[in-house]
């Protein structure tokens, strides 16, 4: 031989790759023809080389085609239970909100939202822009200022939800005095959010004390 089986063993691997010369290629393979253990070498280098491709399983494949569907029908409906459970949980916190604001009453402020009028014999109250729950009234008839007249307390109770959630486009409106009920001998309407107890039975200068506090929305 020519050739030593190193240098044959190293130049094994380019001609496996099929990137050496001619002459080179020449002489390994009358190399290899001779020596069984440069040959064998190379049979180690193909074998060393070799991609062994697993034919596919069919029913495998399918099975974890199926396996992939159940994970994403499983997500989809636990996504779909969270969305449920998140919802429920919204209407939940929103109507105890709203349940809570509906029970939370309190006395209407007297401003320009609440005013009052005589019509068809009627003695009315208007509110804008909310709702009254309760109306509070008492008729007192007394002197005040050596005259004798006739006096409608009154005030109005709502609901926070009401105020909150009542258009300032809203207008509600409720009867004080009918008139059937004397709504004509009413000489003046006020407005008192204080304590009614024993009203009627007041004095003049009492009552005038009464009428100093209050709000005057309508009189004669």
């Amino acid at each position: 031989m020519k050739y030593k089986c190193n240098l044959i063993q190293d130049l094994l691997p380019l001609y496996y790759d099929g990137v050496c010369s001619e002459e080179s290629k020449e002489i390994i393979e009358d190399h290899i023809s001779q020596c069984s253990n440069c040959k064998e070498y190379y049979h180690s280098l193909c074998k060393a080389n070799e991609v062994n491709i697993v034919p596919q399983n069919s029913d495998f494949e399918s099975q974890k085609a199926a396996s992939f569907r159940a994970v994403r029908k499983k997500l989809k409906r636990e996504q779909l239970l969270l969305v449920a459970f998140v919802l429920a949980l919204l209407f939940s916190v929103a109507f105890a909100c709203k349940t809570f604001l509906k029970h939370q009453s309190h006395v209407l402020e007297c401003d320009e939202t609440i005013s009052v009028s005589m019509i068809d014999g009627n003695l009315l109250v208007r509110l804008k822009g909310n709702q009254a729950t309760y109306i509070r009234q008492k008729r007192v008839e007394a002197v005040i200022n050596e005259e004798e007249k006739t006096c409608l307390f009154f005030y109005l109770s709502g609901t926070t939800w009401d105020e909150l959630s009542t258009s300032n486009e809203v207008f509600s409106e409720y009867v004080l005095c009918a008139s059937d009920k004397g709504a004509e001998e009413i000489d003046a309407v006020y407005y008192f959010d204080g304590d009614y107890t024993g009203i009627e039975n007041l004095d003049g200068n009492q009552l005038q004390q009464i009428v100093d506090i209050s709000v005057l929305l309508w009189s004669k």
